[in-house]
């Protein structure tokens, strides 16, 4: 017998509003533990709760993004259970009125083919705080994260393996990033997945009992998690034995799956209406107001990268990649150059600055115009290629603009006869060399080309060098 793997996700965005869900106080990543919280997110009984706007209208750009139905009326409900992270008691979450039903997500199988994921629903809700278990065998509680704003998209049972899974979940992040409503950084948990993972024979209609592995916040731990669940049931399947509807935790080191509790049903959670939040009414002016702010889609710059601006197609994913690095490159074919010297400089330099120091392109130092002033020079043949990426570099180093720096740079030596004077004394100094070239070995040309440049004290344009001795050689 052959089995089919059944994935379904529960994708956990918290989006990057500046303040939480339900009171004022801010919310970030990384704070002291307990710092950014106030009786409202901590649960002191008699502080309400006031819907944060912001996050309205990031949740409605998502829906949008990802084709749902929005709905004009809705309201939150409290999840009740108990756990140690959870200081109400309950979550404010939306169970049976939620503001967005249906959509999509679209995403690659592991052929290559393009494949949609449907989705049953995506409602807004708080996330809770977040557990610490220290070495010393204690655990302890940071409520920094509690009401922090989510959104849960909930997705309908697929075919599908552990690579597509994880690829359903990038899909995710990438649209989220690209729009603005998370930053969605797994490694600081502000995009988690719950996986539930089921089997049944290859060819059959019934869903088999399903486990859900919580809180995954890798691509490898969701691919791997899935692909060893889907075996062990299978192994158990194949014994005799009988899945148990339950929630498992995933361990990355031991890549094994543990049972953690029995899953629980909505009943078990007591869902009932939050008596502190009215309902939230969504206008066709509120929708239209969002979907005229979205920003190109990732398709359709795609387009306008391959096809209208003649880039090859894995040059562009590196453009693609985040909505701000197509924004920068836009803005470097703005201040003057060509979509070829724009994608050139932009991954050969830009990328590799901010790799290097590790910064995001929000705090990347150099503007695209200043770097677009030293590419045309370039391109003008008043420095060398080596020189301006001396300049940008020496610009982070300093804090000088390349503007400032170029200034103050001498330009590379054009005038011929200058120039000839260099190539025939280094072509008197090696007529080895020489006969080696003539003889077919091309190679050597860049020796040439750097003894010249020796001879110049860097200051010859090095293009030229190349041309006169090639004609040289060509004329000996």
């Amino acid at each position: 017998m052959t089995w089919q793997t059944v994935v379904g996700l529960e994708i956990h965005a918290q989006m990057s509003t500046e303040t939480k869900m339900f009171c004022a106080c801010v919310r970030e990543t990384g704070a002291e533990a307990n710092h950014n919280i106030c009786p409202v997110c901590t649960g002191w009984p008699g502080a309400l709760p006031v819907l944060n706007a912001e996050a309205v209208r990031r949740a409605i750009r998502a829906a949008i993004s990802l084709g749902c139905q929005i709905q004009p009326e809705s309201r939150f409900d409290r999840k009740n259970y108990f756990y140690p992270d959870l200081p109400k008691g309950y979550q404010i979450s939306q169970f049976y009125r939620p503001y967005a039903l249906g959509g999509e997500i679209h995403f690659p199988r592991e052929d290559g083919t393009d494949a949609v994921l449907p989705l049953v629903r995506i409602h807004m809700e708080e996330d809770a705080g977040k557990s610490i278990h220290a070495d010393d065998q204690t655990s302890r509680i940071d409520l920094n994260r509690c009401s922090s704003p989510l959104l849960e998209i909930v997705t309908e049972p697929l075919p599908m393996s552990g690579v597509e899974a994880a690829n359903c979940v990038r899909s995710t992040r990438e649209i989220l990033r690209w729009i603005g409503v998370s930053d969605a950084d797994m490694e600081k948990g502000n995009l988690r997945a719950d996986v539930n993972v089921s089997v049944r024979p290859t060819g059959s209609d019934p869903l088999g009992t399903r486990t859900e592995l919580k809180n995954l916040n890798s691509f490898v731990s969701i691919q791997r998690s899935v692909e060893v669940e889907s075996a062990r049931q299978i192994q158990v399947l194949e014994a005799g034995g009988v899945i148990r509807q339950e929630t498992r935790l995933w361990h990355q080191e031991d890549e094994v799956t543990e049972e953690m509790r029995g899953k629980e049903d909505s009943p078990d959670y007591r869902y009932f209406p939050d008596p502190d939040l009215p309902v939230v009414i969504i206008e066709l002016t509120d929708i239209e107001r969002e979907r005229s702010s979205l920003p190109e889609t990732p398709a359709s710059r795609r387009v306008r990268l391959v096809e209208q601006l003649q880039i090859a197609p894995r040059e562009a994913e590196s453009i693609l990649a985040r909505r701000e690095f197509g924004d920068f490159f836009d803005a470097m074919m703005a201040a003057g150059l060509s979509a070829a010297s724009a994608s050139n400089w932009f991954r050969g330099e830009v990328l590799r600055h901010l790799n290097e120091l590790e910064l995001n392109l929000d705090d990347y130092p150099l503007t695209a115009e200043s770097i677009a002033a030293v590419v045309k020079s370039v391109e003008e043949d008043r420095i060398s290629v080596a020189k301006g990426r001396e300049i940008l570099q020496q610009s982070i180093a300093d804090g000088r603009s390349p503007t400032e720096i170029l200034a103050g740079t001498s330009e590379q030596v054009s005038d011929e006869s200058t120039l000839m004077a260099w190539v025939q004394g280094v072509l008197e100094s090696h007529p080895d060399v020489v006969d080696k070239i003539r003889a077919g070995d091309a190679r050597l040309m860049g020796f040439l080309t750097g003894q010249v440049m020796q001879a110049s004290k860097g200051a010859a344009n090095p293009r030229k060098v190349q041309q006169i001795l090639q004609r040289l050689i060509q004329q000996s």
